[in-house]
Parts: C-alpha cells; sequence; structure tokens
C-alpha cells in the first residue's frame, strides 16, 4: 500500500512539473525563471534583501525580509532582475513559462554555502529603505473592475488595476495605455476627493469600481488629497505602450455617513485632451 501510494505522489508531481529549485548564489551566474499571469513566484535567499531592480514595469515585484515576490501584468512579460543582499548581487531573467505547468514557483537559495560565506568580506551593498509599498498589496489587494464602457478613442487611457487598504491609506497600482498616436509624457498625478458625488444608479455597492468615460456622474467640487508615495512608471510611453506606476494616499474622511468615497487621478493632459480616472472606493 505504501509503495502503491508513493509512485501515486510522484505521478502526481511528473504531471503537474511545476518546478521549485535550489540555487547556488554566483554573482557571475543568470537564472532563468518562468512566470504566469495570475500566478506568484517566490525567490527566497538565505539572508535579508537589501535592493531589486527590474528593467521594465511590467512585473508587480515587491520584497520583504529574505522574500521577494514576483507577478507578471502581462502575458508575454520579460524582463532583467538584480537582487542584492550584503554577500552581493543576483541575477534573473524573468520571462514568460509558456503554462502553468513549465512556470517556476519558487527558487530557494542554498542555505550551506550562504553560511559558508558569513565568514568572507561582504561585499559593499547599497544602502537602501524598504519599499513603502507593503508586500501585502501583491497578495491581498482586490481587483478594480471597470462600470460602464470605455469608448475606443485614439488616446491615453488610465487602467486601475488593484486596490489595497490598511489603517485608512490607499494604494492604487494603474496602467497607463497609450493609445493615441504621439509619445505620452508621465508624471504623478494628482488625487481628488469628489464632494457630494451623484449618479443615477447607487455608488454604493460599486466598491473598488472604475467609472468608465460614459458613467453619469456629477459632483459639487474638489479637494485635493495628499500624496504620501509614488511609484513612478517610464517618463515616456510611446504609441502602444504599457507603463505602470503605484500610488498611495491617506484616505479623508467621507463627508456624509454610509455613501462611497470617489476619487479622481489627474494625469497630465495628452493631445486629445484631460487624463483622469475617477475611483469608487
Amino acid at each position: 500500500m505504501k509503495r502503491t501510494l508513493m509512485l501515486i505522489a510522484i505521478a502526481t508531481l511528473t504531471a503537474f512539473g511545476q518546478k521549485i529549485e535550489t540555487q547556488k548564489p554566483d554573482r557571475n551566474k543568470i537564472t532563468r525563471l518562468g512566470t504566469t499571469q495570475n500566478h506568484l513566484s517566490v525567490i527566497e535567499l538565505g539572508e535579508p534583501v537589501t535592493q531589486v531592480a527590474a528593467g521594465s514595469s511590467s512585473f508587480k515585484i515587491e520584497w520583504r525580509e529574505n522574500k521577494v515576490f514576483i507577478q507578471p501584468l502581462e502575458p508575454d512579460a520579460t524582463t532583467n532582475l538584480f537582487i542584492w543582499t550584503a554577500s552581493g548581487r543576483l541575477s534573473y531573467e524573468l520571462v514568460p513559462a509558456g503554462s502553468v505547468e513549465q512556470m517556476h514557483f519558487a527558487i530557494d537559495q542554498d542555505l550551506g554555502i550562504v553560511q559558508a560565506k558569513k565568514d568572507e568580506p561582504a561585499e559593499q551593498a547599497p544602502v537602501v529603505q524598504q519599499p513603502k509599498t507593503p508586500a501585502a498589496m501583491l497578495m491581498e489587494s482586490m481587483p478594480v473592475k471597470l462600470v460602464g464602457s470605455s469608448k475606443s478613442h485614439p488616446k491615453v487611457e488610465i487602467v486601475v488595476q488593484d486596490v489595497y487598504q490598511k489603517d485608512g491609506r490607499v494604494y492604487l497600482r494603474y496602467a497607463i495605455v497609450n493609445g493615441g498616436r504621439t509619445v505620452y509624457l508621465s508624471a504623478a498625478p494628482e488625487v481628488f476627493t469628489l464632494n457630494s458625488p451623484r449618479a443615477p444608479q447607487s455608488l454604493v455597492p460599486l466598491a473598488n469600481s472604475q467609472l468608465a468615460a460614459d458613467y453619469q456622474i456629477k459632483w459639487k467640487g474638489e479637494a485635493r488629497v495628499p500624496i504620501v508615495h509614488t511609484e513612478l512608471p517610464a517618463p515616456v510611453v510611446r504609441p502602444g505602450q504599457t507603463a505602470h506606476g503605484v500610488i498611495a494616499f491617506d484616505l479623508p474622511t467621507a463627508s456624509e455617513p454610509g455613501l462611497r468615497t470617489v476619487v479622481k487621478l489627474a494625469f497630465p493632459a495628452d493631445t486629445s485632451g484631460n487624463v483622469s480616472a475617477v475611483l469608487v472606493l
């Protein structure tokens, strides 16, 4: 019976084929990591991470202590990734896995080798602060749904992708989609709350919703909201390209109890006019 169960277990692992690998730390080696949308890959090192850097904003990349969490935002996204620790630098190439069965679930560092290196002189690591975007946003954020229909004009559009709220602070991850014909110069958006927002339908059930351009909503003025953190996308977004960013602000107290807070993200205008997004929280 035990032999039968063992054979079943081996057959199951072979059928799924997901990869959990152990890596020997080597600054001269580039490690390939296969990723898949809607799935999380983890790199777990033998010591705390001090800094990470990626060549593209097409991935969610967060770190906490000795773990780096990676998730692609686009189906065919590729980029390179650098991770620094007190012992040195590690290099990775992030590529599409093709299927869940071929992706890397985790890459673990060989702890024995890391322990042996602790007695050696450490490479001077960059002095950086931990990221202000919480790692929980990667795993606990809520997707933002679009209410209404967005007219397909050749212009720049903002798509709010997910939202994470903690202790009155709001973190938004957004995409700048350049559907226009000219280069768009991006910058951090300004954030406003809409005073006394009114719509034909109740806004109460529309939590975590972005209101499309054709959604009929009115309000009586705007109030600026101070921004506490931004992670800016590439400053130049060419026609057909998409860039990703993060913004955080403290949620103001609702002026009317029981009603949703509605915010507007105002970006620099493009050649077709204003570029903004309206979100119900």
